[in-house]
């Protein structure tokens, strides 16, 4: 045998893509979420049922989330439709404290309001959840960096 003999071994044979895998993965790539700027872009300049026309796969209660997160990304300040009992300085309280304690549970039990208001300011202002690990040793800090907020807010 000599070195003009050899072939490469075969490549390994794949299985061909079926095709609920294709349709999965192209409606993946076709349908990402949207930026919530543009999609309240849209809702002011032509209404929230073109919103709900042009981005279909979204849920309407996303949407609505979407428009709101996108308007204080764009305007810096919440609808006037929004029924809350906090006013503005609150609720930069409640993001500055979030961000302080490092998780929204913790913000909510420090404040005296519902994880999902905190949650919801966090998401208006376009700020991610901070979350904190999930490790024992880093709970019991969490629960001491609540007890020692708690202590100078008191004080």
């Amino acid at each position: 045998m000599s070195l003009f003999d050899w072939t490469p071994p075969a490549p390994p044979r794949s299985r061909p893509l079926r095709r609920d895998e294709a349709e999965r993965t192209m409606m993946a790539a076709l349908h990402e979420r949207p930026d919530p700027v543009r999609v309240y872009r849209q809702s002011v300049s032509h209404g929230f049922e073109s919103c709900a026309l042009r981005w279909w796969w979204v849920s309407r209660s996303d949407l609505g989330r979407m428009i709101s997160q996108g308007r204080a990304l764009t305007v810096g300040e919440r609808s006037a439709k929004v029924r809350r009992a906090l006013t503005l300085a609150e609720e930069e309280e409640v993001v500055a404290v979030a961000l302080e304690l490092g998780g929204c549970l913790y913000a909510a039990q420090a404040l005296g309001v519902t994880e999902g208001i905190v949650r919801t300011i966090l998401r208006e202002r376009g700020v991610d959840y901070p979350r904190a690990p999930g490790s024992r040793h880093d709970a019991a800090a969490g629960r001491a960096r609540l007890a020692a907020f708690k202590a100078r807010r008191t004080a």
